[in-house]
């Protein structure tokens, strides 16, 4: 099964809904009330592309390969309050998540017993792990893809603008979703394995700091 089959049509309404409302978002944070041109638009979907999109089919494609039902689905009232928010001078913005559930025979099969109550019980822990570390591992991973292509690549005007915007997406959607708190990525993996946030989470947050807030 290729991975085009394995992604409905409703899921890619979703996706491109998602994709489309986050770049119009940028689109007028950036540059205001103005009509941005092509050349923005086009760096913009590169950096949400990455940053967003394969954050989020990161999460669906483990899920998958750990036996879940995983499809994403958008949060329409988000992506509204992030056009709007854009307006006023930011972006917070909750475009969606993929949805994730255990098939119900593999449950019921594990339920059948205490020990089996247990063993279902560590199996979703590590899997929790790896499903949540996939989004923000992407995003970290193409970090250093665009600061590498940057360091050694020789990109000049459009490419370089483009290339470092979606480093600064790519660092700051990773940041944020390790984060331990609410329904992040962030939490799941410090509730599923502390030495793992630590390890991953906390020098992704306070490498972004500095460049969240414009220091570099």
């Amino acid at each position: 099964m290729s991975i085009a089959d394995r992604i409905s049509s409703t899921e890619l309404r979703d996706l491109l809904l998602s994709l489309a409302a986050l770049v119009v978002a940028f689109s007028v944070l950036m540059n205001g009330k103005r009509i941005p041109d092509l050349e923005t638009i086009l760096i913009i979907t590169v950096g949400v592309g990455t940053g967003f999109l394969l954050h989020e089919m990161a999460h669906k494609f483990v899920a998958l390969h750990f036996g879940y039902f995983a499809e994403y689905r958008a949060n329409q009232m988000g992506l509204m309050f992030a056009v709007a928010a854009s307006f006023v001078g930011f972006i917070f913005a909750a475009p969606g998540a993929v949805m994730i559930s255990k098939p119900t025979a593999t449950a019921e099969f594990y339920m059948q017993d205490s020990f089996g109550q247990e063993e279902l019980k560590r199996e979703i822990k590590k899997e929790t792990l790896w499903i949540s570390l996939a989004g923000p591992m992407t995003n970290i991973i193409l970090t250093a893809f665009f600061f590498l292509a940057l360091l050694f690549a020789p990109l000049s005007g459009t490419t370089a603008t483009a290339a470092n915007f979606a480093l600064s997406i790519n660092l700051t959607l990773a940041a944020f979703n390790l984060l331990p708190f609410g329904p992040l990525d962030g939490k799941k993996i410090f509730d599923s394995n502390r030495m793992a946030w630590l390890l991953v989470g906390l020098p992704t947050i306070l490498l972004a700091l500095p460049v969240y807030f414009g220091i570099i």
